[in-house]
């Protein structure tokens, strides 16, 4: 282990204590029979469990720990995203979290957040000046001036009953509700982020969608970012500029600064970093569609590498297959990501969820595994907490959180879990893994990154009983994946 990671490893509080014992038992025997909608236990106790070596590409064989352990205990991480919702309207009204359920309007109105639709009939405008706009300069009342809010349709909120897994996985593992979106806005950079801690600059989305192909596969795609080479000087005037957005002028102030790119350009991202070390990798996503980021990098796009940029479906396959990688990004086909608008429906995304988190923990790899589920950007929805302000690029809006692992910190929630109040973005799911695998910080962003820190608690026994859920049957499709 490198001076950099122990280091930080020390600061974490972990103890790194020989393991006591290891019992062989199996995740999925002796399981009692689902209960519609609730959780399954198994009846191994708290600290047992164990299974069989979970394939080649894994590190080391699993077994189980009766004592402390370390940050080596996770041998495989997940990261799932998926799009365009805030911490207000997923879990605003969760016990113990930081939630609100009424919003500020920018007229100075104070409105109960209504009861949010299952398909959400609009898309809500959710770029790089629409989260400037909503946040305000912090007073986090200006999400009534963006487009698709004019009837304040992003001023709703989902309840338990309309959400049970999630509120489940809450009650169970970590909901950590000070994670915001590593850029004020939109899918394409945020997904920069997911992989490289940085975006390049890009503030956009692609300027065209209707012709073959993406990103390096499509000449005619460009994108906004801010000038590159910006002087502390300029990069004063751009944060004074983004902190008084809805004042007149400024907005014209600040696009001065930008530029256009074509999207196939050259930034060091993540699996570059684990390709060196020898982790294993796989970054599962449809082809073609604006979640597809490394298709916009070239050496990714025309390299060897780009053999393990593979499509979601083929994550199942890996896992029951054993081939699971030691680094999973796994982003939902569009039906199942819970983008608003197009007819897309939470609760069948919920249910996707539902089913490849029931088969993460069924399978063998499941006690030395963290999986973390974000989503990637505001979407225009209301949220009340004002984000810290990093860098010209953001933080932006918060979105929802949830780390799940055996080794999660125990809490007062529900079935045992905890609310983590620490602040996170998405550089502090790879700064996690760059501290796990002793590998060094890409960007400032990731060197600064808390890595999930107040989630995991490896000073006591792994809890490997797995919260194994029913899908809902009233969606209006994606019944038949629970």
């Amino acid at each position: 282990m490198g001076r950099r990671a122990a280091a930080r490893r020390s600061a974490l509080g972990l103890a790194s204590v020989c393991l006591a014992a290891s019992l062989l038992v199996s995740c999925t025997s002796n399981a009692s029979p689902p209960s519609a909608g609730g959780p399954v236990r198994t009846t191994s106790p708290r600290g047992s469990g164990g299974g069989t070596s979970p394939g080649p590409t894994a590190s080391p064989s699993v077994t189980a720990a009766t004592g402390a352990g370390s940050i080596d205990q996770i041998q495989h991480v997940i990261f799932i995203v998926k799009e365009n919702r805030t911490f207000d309207s997923y879990f605003g009204a969760y016990p113990g979290a930081d939630g609100a359920t009424t919003g500020r309007t920018y007229d100075g109105r104070t409105v109960r957040l209504k009861r949010a639709p299952d398909v959400l009939p609009v898309d809500i405008a959710h770029g790089f000046s629409n989260g400037l706009q909503s946040i305000d300069g912090g007073k986090m009342d200006g999400f009534s001036l963006i487009p698709g809010n004019d009837r304040l349709q992003g001023y709703v909120q989902y309840s338990r009953s309309q959400m049970p897994a999630y509120w489940a996985y809450a009650d169970r593992f970590v909901l950590a509700d000070h994670f915001f979106t590593s850029i004020f806005g939109a899918t394409y950079p945020e997904h920069l982020y997911v992989a490289a801690a940085q975006s390049d600059l890009i503030v956009d989305n692609k300027s065209t969608a209707d012709h073959p192909g993406n990103y390096c596969d499509d000449p005619t795609e460009y994108s906004t970012k801010f000038k590159s080479r910006l002087t502390a000087a300029q990069q004063a005037k751009i944060t004074y500029y983004e902190q008084r957005i809805n004042q007149p002028g400024m907005r014209d102030a600040l696009t001065k600064y930008w530029t256009s790119i074509r999207l196939c350009f050259e930034i060091k991202v993540l699996p570059d970093e684990l390709e060196r070390a020898g982790v294993s990798w796989k970054y599962y996503v449809t082809n073609d569609r604006w979640q597809d980021v490394l298709q916009s990098v070239r050496h990714v796009r025309y390299g060897p590498m780009w053999k393990k940029v593979q499509d979601p479906s083929q994550f199942m396959k890996d896992l029951k297959g054993s081939h699971l990688p030691q680094v999973s990004w796994l982003i939902p086909p569009e039906p199942y990501n819970e983008h608003p608008g197009e007819g897309v429906s939470v609760c069948a995304g919920e249910n996707w969820t539902v089913q490849q988190l029931n088969a993460i923990q069924q399978s063998p790899y499941w006690p030395h595994t963290l999986v973390v589920l974000i989503w990637d950007d505001f979407g225009g929805f209301y949220d009340h907490v004002p984000p810290p302000l990093y860098d010209i690029m953001g933080l932006g809006p918060r979105t929802p959180a949830l780390i799940m692992s055996p080794w999660t910190r125990a809490g007062s929630n529900g079935d045992g879990g905890s609310i983590d109040h620490t602040v996170y973005e998405a550089s502090s799911v790879l700064r996690f893994i760059e501290d796990r695998w002793d590998l060094a910080p890409m960007t400032s962003r990731d060197a600064r990154a808390d890595p999930l820190t107040g989630a995991l608690d490896f000073s006591q026994p792994p809890r490997l009983d797995p919260l194994i859920l029913h899908g809902r049957h009233d969606c209006p499709y994606g019944n038949d994946l629970g």
